[in-house]
């Protein structure tokens, strides 16, 4: 069994009303979050970063208290966790990498439920918004 760790961000802004940031893989064409492997040397938080700046060209930050693991088995013999973030975005304009995100959009939280193609992240959201609301 191996074992492989990514981390990424759910990303909010609130320009006129709160909107998500999901993105299209361009590999196999779901909607999540942008994310990526951890790189030798890297924190979490680093991975998360850096990630979000390859994929759709966004300098973050993510929000102190909120870290939301979720694990599944993307290939036989293969276990991997995902570590989620959350940060904020005060510009919407994204510029993406072509070679992993086919497309974003910046949704409303109740049309993301709608798009994103695994529970998994629904829940993460869910999490995302209840934590963004109490703060």
């Amino acid at each position: 069994m191996s074992y492989e760790k990514s981390c990424g961000c759910v990303i909010f802004r609130t320009a006129d009303e709160l909107r998500v940031l999901i993105i299209k893989q361009s590999r196999n064409g779901n909607w999540s979050f942008p994310k990526g492997h951890v790189e030798e040397g890297e924190t979490e938080i680093q991975t998360a970063m850096r990630e979000v700046l390859e994929e759709v060209g966004l300098k973050i930050k993510p929000m102190e208290g909120f870290r939301e693991t979720i694990h599944y088995n993307p290939r036989p013999n293969v276990n991997k966790d995902v570590v989620y973030f959350i940060a904020r975005s005060k510009i919407g304009r994204v510029k993406l990498q072509k070679e992993e995100v086919a497309d974003y959009k910046w949704v409303r939280p109740e049309q993301a439920f709608k798009i994103l193609s695994f529970v998994n992240d629904k829940e993460v959201l869910t999490k995302a918004l209840e934590f963004i609301e109490k703060n």
